[in-house]
């Protein structure tokens, strides 16, 4: 590796270091690990104990809310999903800085539990992006002004869209995967445009991939990034610069919900429900296969997205059965059952690992091999989207709420 390779990961995981310090800018965090470095995370809480505030957040959505400094950003959808908005909240007492509205006298199919606003958005501290389906993609700047919005097409998926776009250096990544065969006239995609412009850089169809509601992330490979997409039958490795495809893992389920996980210096893939769990290197080459360091023909869930803290893989089913694995061999440490259905993905920071369930009830888990249970937190309101921390505070979406709850003192600026 050059000199010129090792400044370039030098300054990405500076950069990475201090994102992940304050913000949250995307579907699982910075990196989509869902993992936070910060302490003295909130351990209990109430409707009424601990909460910073809660503000109403008019509409319904599934999406969940990022933060960036002292801005909250979150989506929702009125009428059926012919208007979708984006919500600017500041960070510290909740209060609606600005909300956007797109009109779209078409909205997509979708079920009760995605709905239309089942997409998380995107920042970079500039730039907020959010894609709605059929309303397109748009983007604002921090002061609201609609910088510019753009119409992918008319997508087809039975239970709705909830893949969530990224922002990776001055591009925005989306992965576009619908039933494309069947009543529209385009195959599924993936694509990259201009964050500042909304202008197309490249675009790489993938035909006969569907039924994914997956977020990719971006892995290091040597002195290079890798931009990872799950779905249907097989995780994909491409390069984020040119979209070109480097290599695939087949043997994936038909209905793929969970996003792909990096850590340990593997990518850990969950699909189908009870479908099959494997780990692999990054590094394919070739559009060539490749093949899995480990791999559990059952155990994945249906919907959330793994974990992984330290040593351990852990896995929960939206039943509740929650795995913790040996990350890098794949074995079983242990298998528990949580309280509730689940349909929102984990989060974690500070040794403790959080699980909402869709009663609105987080647990709070001991990070490491042992399971024990550290809390209960009760907001007795049905929850699917997954939680954000920032700040020391953790931003929990219910039905018709968002909460930030408190952990350490709030940090003056």
């Amino acid at each position: 590796m050059n000199a010129a390779c090792r400044l370039t990961i030098a300054l990405l995981c500076l950069t990475t270091a201090a994102v992940r310090a304050d913000h949250w800018p995307r579907w699982r965090g910075p990196d989509g690990n869902a993992v936070s470095t910060e302490a003295s995370l909130p351990l209990r809480w109430s409707r009424t104990e601990n909460v910073r505030w809660s503000i109403e957040i008019p509409g319904e959505g599934s999406s969940s809310p990022i933060v960036w400094e002292d801005r909250v950003f979150v989506t929702s959808a009125l009428d059926s999903g012919k208007r979708r908005i984006v919500h600017c909240l500041d960070r510290k007492n909740g209060k609606v800085l600005w909300s956007r509205e797109l009109e779209n006298k078409n909205p997509e199919t979708a079920s009760a539990v995605t709905g239309h606003a089942a997409c998380t958005p995107a920042t970079d501290g500039q730039h907020v992006v959010a894609w709605f389906a059929n309303a397109g993609l748009v983007c604002y700047d921090f002061a609201g002004k609609q910088l510019w919005h753009k119409q992918l097409g008319e997508f087809d998926l039975d239970l709705g869209l909830a893949t969530s776009p990224i922002i990776h250096r001055d591009r925005v990544i989306l992965v576009c995967d619908h039933d494309g065969d069947r009543f529209t006239s385009f195959d599924s995609f993936l694509i990259a445009l201009d964050v500042k412009t909304g202008k197309e850089v490249w675009k790489t169809e993938r035909r006969g991939l569907f039924r994914s509601w997956s977020t990719p992330i971006l892995v290091p490979r040597n002195d290079k990034l890798e931009l990872v997409v799950n779905a249907q039958e097989e995780l994909r490795g491409y390069d984020p610069e040119t979209g070109k495809q480097l290599w695939r893992l087949p043997g994936l389920g038909q209905w793929v919900a969970p996003s792909p996980v990096f850590a340990q210096g593997l990518i850990f893939t969950a699909s189908g429900k009870n479908g099959p769990l494997a780990a692999v290197k990054p590094g394919g080459l070739g559009e060539g296969e490749v093949k899995p360091v480990w791999r559990h023909d059952t155990g994945a869930a249906y919907v959330c997205s793994p974990l992984v803290v330290g040593d351990h893989l852990y896995v929960h089913t939206d039943a509740g059965i929650l795995t913790c694995y040996e990350a890098k061999t794949g074995k079983t440490v242990y298998k528990e059952r949580l309280e509730g259905k689940f349909s929102a993905s984990a989060v974690a920071g500070d040794g403790k690992l959080y699980f909402i369930n869709e009663a609105g009830t987080t647990l709070v888990i001991r990070a490491g091999q042992k399971f024990e249970v550290l809390a209960k937190n009760a907001l007795g309101e049905y929850a699917v989207a997954s939680p954000a921390i920032a700040q020391g505070d953790l931003f929990l979406r219910t039905e018709t709420r968002l909460f930030c709850i408190g952990g350490r003192a709030p940090r003056k600026r």
